[in-house]
């Protein structure tokens, strides 16, 4: 049994279909009618439909009680961080998050077995969403093909786009910058975060990104652990934002639903996008991959489900992991192709958002 937990929201509704072929499948969410209409309507009524709050133990107990495996894609995860892996563990199940990080469990360590949390030998995989998840996953790819060891390696990220805001991930958006998740303006230099290095840069032009947009310095806790796992000698990410209605709302309001409006009010009319831009250079030359997709969700969801299949399989080792350091990244790009346009080009010039742009004549 493979318990989906939030299975019919936006992530969860995805994942769950993704993984209808195995035998057993248990949806679950706070509204069980809804639940039972989308097992009815999505899975052919192949499926156990659950009402459950991940905010109340003993229905989270009851809900992973016989699963083989969880799959949590119910959230904010600020507000869940380890409490339904808690359930899955002490329902002898193991586990994945869509979101998550490591920094909300007591004691457990990338590989270690997690004492503290009751894991006892138990898998768990976090972070395998697409940010975080994909955007730790495809720096490793980048670097792997090179030929070269990682020497004087610069690495630029631009994630985000145009697309819809759901409660959970407005208020994950909103809890950006709490210094556990990461450093607004930071970049990593010389194996060291760099406070405050990077500037917001406005109205730029970024390839495959279809207008102007605002690049955002963001370091994540994850693209500093990518970093120093890779031993670049630079790296710089930015959240790209089209218009300044979410950016307002975030800095002002500071309301996971004020920023769920914005975001539907700036979506109006338009078609949504999201693009994850990736740029590697070095003495090797520069090689960029863009990932492109009209639905980010169905993105988080698809990686999701295929860190679900990897443990179900065995072939993730027992321990509490971040899904890019033990998923591979050729086979988890394989499995997007239904959902994401991906190209992996050397043709694109190196972007640099930090040093000055001189028009011609100028002094």
């Amino acid at each position: 049994m493979i318990g989906v937990l939030g299975g019919y929201g936006a992530v969860g509704g995805t994942a769950a279909r993704l993984l209808a072929g195995h035998p057993g499948l248990r949806v679950g969410g706070r509204d069980g009618a809804a639940a039972r209409r989308f097992v009815d309507a999505e899975l052919d009524g192949h499926g156990e439909a659950w009402q459950v709050d991940a905010l109340d133990a003993a229905e989270l107990a009851r809900f992973c009680a016989g699963c083989r495996l969880v799959v949590n894609c119910a959230g904010p995860s600020y507000l869940l961080r380890d409490r339904v892996a808690r359930a899955a563990f002490a329902a002898g199940a193991d586990y994945v998050d869509a979101a998550g990080d490591a920094t909300a469990f007591d004691g457990p360590t990338a590989t270690g077995t997690g004492t503290g949390t009751g894991m006892q030998g138990r898998t768990a995989v976090l972070s395998a969403g697409m940010l975080p998840g994909l955007t730790g996953l495809v720096p490793r790819h980048l670097a792997a093909a090179l030929a070269s060891p990682n020497v004087g390696l610069r690495l630029d990220v631009y994630t985000g786009g145009l697309d819809r805001l759901t409660p959970a991930a407005a208020g994950d958006f909103l809890l950006a910058g709490q210094e556990e998740q990461g450093a607004a303006l930071a970049a990593w230099r010389d194996g060291a975060r760099v406070a405050r290095a990077l500037t917001p840069v406005h109205d730029v032009q970024l390839p495959y990104f279809p207008g102007p947009v605002t690049a955002y310095p963001y370091l994540s806790a994850e693209a500093e652990r990518v970093a120093r796992e890779l031993g670049l000698a630079e790296a710089r990410w930015y959240n790209v934002i089209t218009g300044d209605g979410v950016l307002a709302a975030a800095s002002t309001a500071g309301q996971a639903a004020d920023l769920t409006r914005a975001a539907e009010l700036e979506l109006a009319g338009r078609t949504p996008y999201y693009v994850l831009l990736f740029q590697l250079s070095g003495p090797h030359g520069t090689r960029t991959l863009a990932l492109r997709t009209r639905d980010s969700y169905a993105l988080t969801a698809a990686v999701a489900a295929h860190a679900a299949r990897a443990v179900l399989r065995g072939e993730v080792p027992a321990g509490l992991h971040h899904a890019d350091a033990v998923l591979d990244p050729a086979r988890v790009l394989a499995d997007l192709e239904p959902v994401a346009k991906i190209e992996i080009t050397e043709a694109v010039a190196p972007i640099d958002l930090v040093a000055p742009v001189f028009e011609e004549g100028a002094l």
